[in-house]
């Protein structure tokens, strides 16, 4: 099956940790998801219940006439008691910054304080794909989610390292699509088939 993986578009709080802190979607991002989603046909539309995410993909879901429903496995990572806070403010709290580094270089590494891991993203990702694929080989399904499960997805469908994930530019209103499957022994398979940058 193929999945159009679409990160949200740009939101009203540019420049804070948004893991699942329910920020809205600036005009612009509006524009950027159209962009990225006008003349594609999909048979389904899923959306992180977060509205940066899902208000638009509600959207193309009515105008196009196909299913839609929310999956919270699709949300961003849960920055718990760091979410929703100004990036400055975060680095400039030495033992802050240096915890928030480290997510992003170990996959291994602890979460925010009352959030959870990159090892906790990918087991949702892994059941949200999993769900995917009960559309069928033949479907195409826009997922409207965020930078983290989508890398989350690169990592668990097509094998990428961890360290290897960042050196892929997801902007807001990125579309990265791939192709995935399940072989003949059931492990989950995937390679990307493009990237659209906004």
């Amino acid at each position: 099956m193929l999945i159009d993986l679409i990160r949200h578009g740009e939101t009203v709080l540019p420049g804070h940790l948004l893991g699942h802190t329910d920020a809205a979607l600036a005009d612009t991002g509006w524009v950027q998801f159209e962009r990225q989603t006008e003349r594609r046909s999909f048979d389904a539309v899923v959306a992180s219940p977060l509205k940066r995410a899902r208000l638009a993909a509600e959207a193309v879901a009515a105008e196009r006439g196909v299913p839609f429903c929310a999956d919270a496995d699709w949300s961003e990572l849960d920055f718990g008691a760091w979410d929703g806070r100004a990036l400055s403010d975060l680095n400039a709290e030495e033992a802050t910054a240096t915890a928030l580094a480290a997510i992003y270089t170990s996959a291994d590494a602890d979460g925010a304080p009352e959030g959870e891991s990159w090892r906790d993203l990918e087991r949702r990702v892994t059941r949200a794909i999993d769900r995917l694929l009960a559309f069928g080989a033949d479907s195409r399904v826009l997922v409207s989610s965020h930078a983290g499960p989508m890398r989350a997805a690169l990592a668990v469908a097509c094998g990428l390292p961890f360290a290897a994930l960042w050196a892929l530019r997801i902007d807001y209103g990125t579309r990265l699509t791939l192709r995935v499957g399940r072989d003949d022994g059931g492990a989950l398979w995937g390679e990307v088939i493009e990237i659209v940058q906004p």
